[in-house]
């Protein structure tokens, strides 16, 4: 976001001109709202059962649970759809697999490399560098569900966009 004409916050002058980011992550990592920030904890959101759309909307910043779908008028117009499709996808990563920490030669857990500093790569758009998993589906029955819903998306869906070469 470009500020257009000079402006003052909290005793700071934004010239005009100025680029301002949201720092997402500083305030994602408030040790005052989150007693131990670089610990992936759940229950830092604990209690909190509204929508990111309906959080967005209040005047007090502090009510918000998380920035993921930005701020202000950069707020994400596709709020609602991409929060319930994030949890109805990850609900089904869930019901389908389980997730572990990948092995090394010694057969040892590899835990990912978490620090902000060197686990993710760097730039505007930041993401968990590559690390190993080791996923495995929960149960013969729920593996026949992924292939007969697989094959069932292929018939229906993906074939209207097989492309030939």
């Amino acid at each position: 976001m470009s500020c257009l004409p000079d402006d003052w916050i909290d005793g700071y002058k934004i010239p005009k001109g100025s680029v301002i980011f949201i720092n997402a992550w500083g305030m994602h990592h408030d040790s005052d709202r989150f007693p131990d920030p670089d610990v992936f904890d759940p229950d830092h959101y604990k209690g909190v059962t509204a929508l990111a759309s309906e959080l967005a909307q209040s005047v007090n910043p502090d009510d918000r649970d998380h920035y993921g779908y930005g701020a202000g008028r950069r707020l994400c117009p596709g709020i609602h759809l991409a929060e319930r499709n994030l949890f109805l996808a990850i609900a089904k990563l869930l019901w389908a697999f389980d997730f572990k920490p990948g092995k090394d030669a010694q057969g040892k857990d590899i835990i990912p490399d978490t620090s902000p500093t060197s686990g993710y790569s760097e730039g505007f758009l930041v993401c968990a560098k590559p690390y190993e998993l080791d996923v495995t589906v929960r149960s013969e029955k729920r593996r026949e569900t992924i292939m007969r819903e697989y094959e069932a998306a292929k018939r229906d869906y993906f074939a209207d966009f097989d492309v030939k070469v």
